[in-house]
């Protein structure tokens, strides 16, 4: 038989905890402002999907004033490959497990620059395609982290099956 050990509920803990308030206070006006009605700039025209993977374009991917040409697969496995690069940096950086440190690379590259761009600078009109496409881009170390998980080859086919298929669903939409 285990022992009774006594659990004082969280709500006693947080409470205690001067930052708790700072914390809570911060999200509520977070996601006020997230969540407050104010004009967008307008919505891109829904053109369809633009599957020629192989068209050179630009993009600028890590300063505002300067960028260059690739075809857009190339665009995709860069934005992937840094990602995973990304991530495994910030889990030697910080000892975080895996699967965070993929998570924190994830959101700083796939969406971050998404809403400091569109939403907060608005720069560019919003296209929920092409972000979703660019956050699953760059999820590529979660799948990577997944698939390594296991010896099992099958956990490492249905990794790589779900990162395939779903870039084969996303990219016509992507923008660059």
């Amino acid at each position: 038989m285990l022992p009774h050990v006594p659990v004082r509920p969280i709500s006693g803990r947080l409470s205690r905890c001067g930052h708790s308030r700072l914390l809570y206070g911060l999200t509520l006006v977070l996601a006020i402002w997230v969540l407050s009605p104010r004009p967008l700039p307008a919505q891109s025209p829904d053109s369809g999907p633009d599957c020629n993977l192989a068209e050179k374009r630009y993009d600028n991917p890590f300063a505002d004033h300067s960028g260059w040409r690739m075809r857009r697969y190339q665009w995709h496995a860069f934005y992937a490959v840094a990602s995973i690069a990304t991530a495994e940096g910030i889990h030697r950086a910080t000892r975080l497990p895996r699967w965070a440190s993929a998570v924190t690379a994830t959101v700083a590259l796939g969406l971050i620059p998404h809403i400091r761009n569109g939403l907060v600078l608005r720069r560019y009109p919003i296209n929920t395609l092409d972000w979703g496409f660019d956050l699953f881009n760059r999820a590529a170390p979660i799948f990577v982290w997944s698939g390594r998980q296991s010896d099992d080859w099958k956990a490492r086919t249905l990794a790589a099956t779900g990162y395939v298929a779903g870039y084969a669903a996303l990219a016509c939409y992507s923008s660059p």
